[in-house]
């Protein structure tokens, strides 16, 4: 009988693991994409998929668009601080294309200063520092913005 129990969500649903130690657990969840796989070819048209939703105490600030890429409700005046928000909101590097989609600057990699940090995939991340600027002082800025 396991001892203990794990519960997992993903973006199929939640998977609940039995195991009783270390290796049983790693040997479980070694199946978990297998599993996954199989539902989602076997019914996948039919899942329903929960949405995705903002961080906690950011809905006013951007929504999740129904294909889960980032919709800005409030927008930062100069262009780097816009590609830093959407750096910050993102929970995956952001090539440029993506980071032109979600703010709108024709050629953001003209933009992407010492806040970021560059991938071998041409994709970007935000620094520890660039990520304090945000939640410090842009976030701020903008809720005390006017409407």
């Amino acid at each position: 009988m396991p001892d203990y129990e794990a519960r997992i969500k993903t973006k199929i649903g939640e998977f609940t693991v039995h195991f009783s130690d270390k290796s049983d657990l790693e040997k479980k969840l070694a199946q978990i994409p297998e599993f996954a796989s199989t539902i989602e070819n076997s019914i996948g048209a039919i899942l329903v998929k929960e949405p995705e939703k903002p961080l906690l105490g950011l809905e006013d600030i951007y929504a999740i668009a129904a294909d889960g890429s980032i919709r800005l409700l409030k927008y930062p005046k100069q262009k780097t601080d816009l590609l830093r928000l959407a750096a910050f909101l993102s929970p995956l590097p952001l090539n440029p294309a993506q980071l032109k989609q979600i703010t709108g600057v024709d050629n953001p990699k003209a933009y992407i200063g010492k806040d970021f940090t560059a991938n071998p995939d041409d994709t970007y991340l935000l620094s520890s520092e660039g990520r304090t600027e945000v939640a410090n002082k842009i976030i701020p800025a903008l809720r005390a913005e006017k409407k």
